[in-house]
């Protein structure tokens, strides 16, 4: 019989996983006996192809995982090849990113995800392929409330909450969830000093791995939010992106537009994709197939 040798690392590995019969959760587990830790999040990542290791602690734990899934040595190692370059257009790649590259204050979305038992691999855990996101701004120019709908397809078996994590610009009560389909909430925490919210949702049911499921939240915020922009941050390529902001018609703002923000460090790049409707008194931002960063639209009463 003849076998056909996988031509490229995320294939093997993949074929590895299925035919070891084991979970991506058990794999992981063994990994940080060995410690060697990888978390379910990036082994789902390098058997789909959408980010491989490249650290030197990951390429340890790919040595780990030839033995775990009972490989011939170098036979996963092998297929990684040199590292992929990096810098400006890496985003281009279609490769994830992780939350410290995307998030200001990264170390405060750390602390409030901490707080619901959940790291920062798992933001974007199940994948979020679409997302559509609208916000109302009261008459008095403050942020009164979000609605929130995705399409979420899972990571690994077993998958049955998400996470979602906003900032306000101020905390001075909780906010407050509105209502769900598909999906309800379990808990709510903050990192009271930056105002970073962290929201655990339970899904309907669990989903095995590659399973889709529709979600939808709506979340009031305390009174007196003064932003002046609504954004959202993206962690690996999705097929949509659609951010809408709703006005009291009596105060529209004098300009909107829509931005992109590749990285944290990185320049605010305006986008000119923002529509509006004016019986509506509503702003639309669409970007078909977004890639990683932080999507936005910003406003200005002057």
């Amino acid at each position: 019989m003849t076998t056909t040798i996988p031509a490229d690392f995320s294939t093997a590995l993949r074929a590895a996983i299925q035919r070891s019969g084991l979970s991506l959760n058990e794999i992981s587990r063994r990994l940080r006996e060995r410690s060697t830790p990888v978390s379910v999040s990036a082994l789902s990542y390098w058997q789909n192809g959408e980010n491989r290791p490249e650290r030197a602690s990951s390429l340890a734990a790919v040595t780990a995982l030839e033995v775990i899934l009972g490989q011939p040595p170098q036979a996963l190692t092998a297929l990684l090849g040199p590292r992929r370059p990096r810098g400006r257009w890496t985003n281009r790649t279609g490769r994830a990113v992780a939350y410290d590259q995307v998030w200001d204050r990264p170390e405060s979305v750390a602390r409030a995800l901490a707080k619901v038992d959940a790291t920062p691999d798992q933001l974007d855990s199940p994948h979020r392929l679409s997302q559509h996101v609208s916000y109302r701004v009261d008459g008095r120019g403050h942020e009164e409330s979000m609605r929130v709908r995705r399409l979420l397809r899972a990571d690994h078996d077993g998958t049955s909450r998400f996470i979602f994590v906003t900032r306000c610009s101020s905390l001075n009560q909780p906010p407050v969830v509105t209502h769900t389909e598909g999906c309800r909430p379990a808990r709510f925490r903050a990192d009271v000093p930056s105002s970073t919210c962290a929201f655990e949702f339970v899904l309907d049911r669990p989903l095995d791995s590659g399973e889709l499921a529709a979600v939808e939240f709506g979340v009031r915020f305390p009174p007196g939010q003064t932003d002046q922009h609504a954004q959202l941050a993206i962690y690996r390529p999705a097929r949509d992106l659609v951010l809408q902001i709703a006005f009291d018609p009596d105060h529209l703002p004098r300009s909107c537009n829509g931005y992109f923000q590749q990285r944290n460090a990185s320049p605010v790049e305006k986008r000119g994709e923002v529509t509006f409707n004016q019986a509506a008194s509503t702003f639309q931002f669409i970007t078909l197939d977004p890639a990683p960063g932080q999507y936005g639209i910003q406003w200005s009463w002057r």
